[in-house]
Formats: structure tokens, C-alpha cells, sequence
């Protein structure tokens, strides 16, 4: 058996690592649900079980040791241990500051009750932003939620919570997070502070514990993209890195134009042939059939129409420049309002933008210009983010600037390549910033609403 350099402890995961994970995860659920008690409020099935799963991991870490000397086989059990235990943490995390709520925006759950009853039209109440075609009722989000869902909806049917698989998704999402960014030549506690960055630092914290239907479908599209691009700092198989950069444009449509970018860091970056790149074709091809299939369908048409059945007929240009100004203002520039009246900072109801809930974005500006990945990968988040920055709508009622989700994980990969090894004092501070601006904005919303 090989011995792993003992200089590069640092830059791994040990199981003391998990076990802290573990124990912060028991800590949150303990202290979330005294406060609960606390408030008389309700301790929702998800606390518990989340409570279950920290206290069980926690256990379990100590039946485990580490050999001596340590083996490359030990390393891998403390890597992905340290996966489980992230997961375990934002699980926890994730419950808890959920509450007891549930959304009524069920939209992908009642189209996959809808898929197992053989149909695609689906049970749509007013309060369901749907298309009306004739006598029946579309959904407008992507189809890739409501597949992930039918495993769920066939066991408990129009019960099944969304809401819970938002928090299951969500802390999945971390759980990448961290792998990924184990791909990079950073120490663990440069890999935490990244990590609860983009868990906690982010609305990506937000749009979990909201469990909507436009957010489930965000947290959906960012745990695909970080598989996609776990297996290009990985192995970079070109059929795995296809099948999955593909599949993520059922979860959200912007992410079919940045194919071309995991092409482009297949060729020039990992070197793969020409002949090799033949095998990201099968995924976006299987992608293109389902999307195709889907409409037709639905609407007689290879496209998915379903929001311009929404718009009035009057405002059914869905892309025009025109709609620039005003995405671009919500992107960077729309801030919280100012008041006499308590908590005095208020989040507009239109959004906010991500310089005034995750400054810690900046970091992304550190990486290297000279690495053909990092302009390509800049590249692929400009693609990600520019038709939204051209869409008729801004986001509505919104913490944040959700038609920007999808780019947070080419985000968070810039910022690890400026990470050089480290985490700096500033960028501690900028990252320590998103998480009180994002706390805030949870606290808000969640005892006042959107707009006070």
C-alpha cells in the first residue's frame, strides 16, 4: 500500500475533519430545535431526521481509525467521509432554518404525479403560474425537478413534500461544492471558507429553505453543473462531462449555451482529441430529444412555449434589448431600501443585487488571466448570465437575483483558481460579509416577507 506525504496534510481532509462536521451538525440541530421549543413552534419531520443522521454519523466516526502509517486507501475513506459529512452539516443547517413551513409552489411535484398518471398537463390552481392551452394546464418550469421528483411522488403521491426535497437537494449541492473544490490545491480551511460561502454566503441558502418551484429548479441546475464539472477536474471523461453539462439544461435552458465552453476546456485544457469529443454528442443529443418531445406534446412545437401562453398578448416579446437596462441595474446596482422603521434595512421586493447580499463573489476577479481555464471558464459564466440580463422579467419577488443561480458554480470555480493555496484576511472578511447580508435576508423574509 502507497504512503501519502505527510507535508500534504493540509491539504486534505482528516477524520477529525468529519468529525467536526459532524458535531457542528448535532450543535445546529440542537440548538435550532431549543430555540423552536422555545417559540413554540413546529419540529418538522426533516429536523428530525437531519437530528438522527448527525448524532448516527457522529457516532460512527469514532468506531473509525486512522492506520498507521497512514494508506492511500485511508486518505480516500477521509475524503469521502468529509463529502457525507458537509452533506450531513447543510442537511442540518438547511432544516432548520427552513421552519415549518411548506410552499404551495408545488409546480414540479404535480408534474410528476402527472408523469406516473401517464400525462403532461397538470392540476393547476390559480395560484400555479401555468400555460393554458385549451382545457389543459402546462407548467412553465424545466422537466428535470418533476423526473428527480416521480421516484418520490409514486410512494406518497400530491403529498410529497417539495419543500424537503429542496433541503435534500440543497445540502447535495454543498456536498459537491466541497468535492470539487478538493480538486484544487487549497488547504481544507480554505476549502470551509468556501464552502460555507457558497452555502451560506450565497441565495443559493435562500432559494433552498424557499422550496418554490423557480427555486427548485435552480438548486436542481447547480447540483448537475457541479457534477459536470467535477468529472472535468477530474478525469475528464468527455460522455460523463456531456451527459451532465446536457441534463443540466432540463434544469435550467440558459445552461444549453455554455456546451460549447466545456467543449472548449475539453480540447484546449485536458487535451482530449477530436475523436474523443465525439462522446460529449450522445448527451446533449439525448437532452435535445426529451426537450423536443416534451413540447411537441405540449404545444405542437419543438419549442417551449409555455410562458408566452403565461404573458398577456400584449407582452409577449420574452428577449429584446430593451430589457437590458433594468437586468443589468438588478444584477449589480439594486440595493436594500432605508427607512425609520425596524430592522431600518429592508430587502426590495424586486430583488437586490449580488454585490449587496454575496460580495464575496469579488474573489472570482483574483484568478489568472494567463490559464486558458480561467477565460474559459469566465467565459462560460458571461454565457450563463447573459440571457437573462435580455428576459422580460428581472425576477419579481425575489431576495436576491435568482436568473443568476445558474452561474454560481462557474463563480465559485474562479474564485478557488484565485485562491492561491490559502484564504486571505480579505477575503475572509468579504466572505464573513455575504453570510451576515445572506442571514439577514433569510431572517427577513422570513419573519416580515418580501418587501416588509
Amino acid at each position: 500500500m502507497g504512503r501519502t506525504d505527510t507535508r500534504a496534510d493540509a491539504m486534505r481532509p482528516t477524520l477529525a475533519t468529519s468529525r467536526g462536521f459532524f458535531a457542528v451538525a448535532v450543535i445546529i440541530v440542537v440548538v435550532g430545535c431549543a430555540i423552536v421549543f422555545r417559540h413554540r413552534w413546529i419540529v418538522t419531520r426533516i429536523d428530525i431526521v437531519s437530528g438522527i443522521v448527525a448524532l448516527g454519523a457522529l457516532a460512527y466516526s469514532f468506531r473509525l481509525a486512522d492506520p498507521a502509517p497512514m494508506t492511500d486507501e485511508a486518505v480516500k475513506r477521509d475524503e469521502l467521509l468529509s463529502q457525507f459529512a458537509v452533506f450531513v452539516v447543510f442537511l442540518a443547517f438547511y432544516a432548520i432554518t427552513a421552519g415549518s413551513d411548506t410552499s404551495p409552489y408545488n409546480a414540479h411535484v404535480r408534474q410528476a404525479f402527472a408523469f406516473i398518471h401517464g400525462h403532461t398537463y397538470i392540476d393547476a390552481p390559480n395560484y400555479i403560474e401555468h400555460a393554458q392551452v385549451g382545457a389543459y394546464s402546462y407548467q412553465l418550469h424545466p422537466i428535470l425537478p418533476a423526473i428527480l421528483l416521480m421516484p418520490f411522488t409514486a410512494i406518497w403521491g400530491m403529498d410529497t413534500n417539495q419543500n424537503y426535497f429542496s433541503i435534500i437537494v440543497g445540502a447535495l449541492d454543498m456536498a459537491l461544492a466541497w468535492r470539487l473544490l478538493g480538486r484544487f490545491h487549497l488547504t481544507v480551511n480554505a476549502r470551509k471558507w468556501l464552502t460555507v460561502f457558497f452555502g451560506a454566503g450565497t441565495i443559493i441558502w435562500y432559494e433552498t429553505v424557499n422550496g418554490g418551484s423557480w427555486g427548485v429548479s435552480m438548486v436542481v441546475a447547480i447540483l448537475i453543473t457541479l457534477i459536470a464539472f467535477d468529472e472535468m477536474f477530474d478525469k475528464g471523461r468527455p460522455a460523463v462531462v456531456g451527459f451532465f453539462a446536457a441534463i443540466a439544461g432540463l434544469a435550467r435552458y440558459d445552461l444549453v449555451f455554455v456546451w460549447p465552453v466545456y467543449l472548449a476546456l475539453l480540447l484546449f485544457w485536458r487535451r482530449r482529441s477530436i475523436r474523443e469529443l465525439f462522446w460529449f454528442i450522445p448527451g446533449c443529443a439525448l437532452t435535445a430529444a426529451i426537450y423536443v418531445t416534451f413540447n411537441f406534446i405540449r404545444y405542437h412545437s419543438p419549442f417551449d412555449r409555455g410562458v408566452v401562453y403565461y404573458m398577456p398578448k400584449d407582452q409577449q416579446t420574452l428577449f429584446a434589448f430593451r430589457f437590458f437596462p433594468g437586468n443589468f441595474f438588478t444584477l449589480f446596482f439594486m440595493a436594500p431600501g432605508l427607512d425609520a422603521n425596524f430592522p431600518y434595512i429592508h430587502p426590495t421586493f424586486g430583488g437586490q443585487s449580488i454585490l449587496t447580499t454575496s460580495p464575496a463573489f469579488l474573489l472570482a476577479l483574483k484568478a489568472s488571466c494567463r490559464r486558458i481555464e480561467t477565460v474559459l471558464i469566465a467565459m462560460g459564466a458571461l454565457i450563463a448570465v447573459t440571457p437573462s440580463l435580455f428576459y422580460v422579467g428581472n425576477g419579481s419577488a425575489q431576495f436576491g437575483t435568482r436568473h443568476y443561480l445558474q452561474a454560481f458554480p462557474v463563480l465559485l470555480l474562479l474564485m478557488a483558481l484565485g485562491v492561491h493555496r490559502r484564504i486571505d484576511q480579505m477575503s475572509r472578511i468579504l466572505i464573513t460579509v455575504s453570510v451576515f447580508m445572506i442571514t439577514w435576508g433569510v431572517w427577513y423574509v422570513r419573519f416580515y416577507g418580501l418587501g416588509g
